[in-house]
């Protein structure tokens, strides 16, 4: 019989309990994936003041309304996109399934068996590297496709590493 009690306490799960076992990886893309959407958010509250102190200088009136209202709704859009991408995304990596979840309202679930598994690829652009983000891809046998993809991860190649570990075993 399983022991759930802990599950109801802020306590860790016994060490030889196969929840602890199972739940190898589980995470969201990283912050520092959005670096200049979050750059471009925080000048955006620069550009409304600058516009309401020195905007008279340079537009007339109707024209400052429309600068400072375009002004915050690209700052509301930014601040939407940051939050929808950072949580309706979210990794899974147990003894047995990698697992991709996406979408808030409408979800969209891909799971691959790790026994299943073929390719595992890591996607880095130069940015990325400095960051230490990228994307992870995995692959099967069955399917000539990515299959599943974790996008915008910490540490992607401590994530394959990880997924390989787990596919000797």
């Amino acid at each position: 019989m399983k022991d759930y009690k802990y599950l109801a306490s802020n306590e860790t799960p016994p060490d030889d309990s196969p929840q602890k076992a199972s739940a190898s990886y589980t995470a969201r893309p990283a912050w520092r994936n959005q670096w200049w959407q979050i750059g471009v958010m925080c000048l955006m509250p620069v550009v409304f003041a600058a516009a309401m102190f020195w905007g008279e200088r340079y537009f007339s009136a109707p024209n400052l309304r429309v600068v400072l209202v375009v002004t915050v709704a690209v700052f509301v859009y930014l601040m939407a996109m940051i939050v929808y991408r950072r949580y309706s995304w979210r990794y899974l990596i147990d003894g047995e399934t990698i697992e991709s979840r996406e979408g808030i309202i409408a979800r969209k679930v891909r799971s691959i068996r790790i026994r299943d598994l073929r390719n595992i690829n890591v996607n880095q652009s130069l940015m990325q590297r400095l960051l230490h983000l990228g994307s992870v891809e995995f692959s099967s046998s069955a399917g000539s496709d990515v299959e599943v993809a974790f996008f915008g991860v910490s540490h992607p190649m401590q994530i394959k590493a990880q997924v390989q570990r787990l596919q000797n075993h």
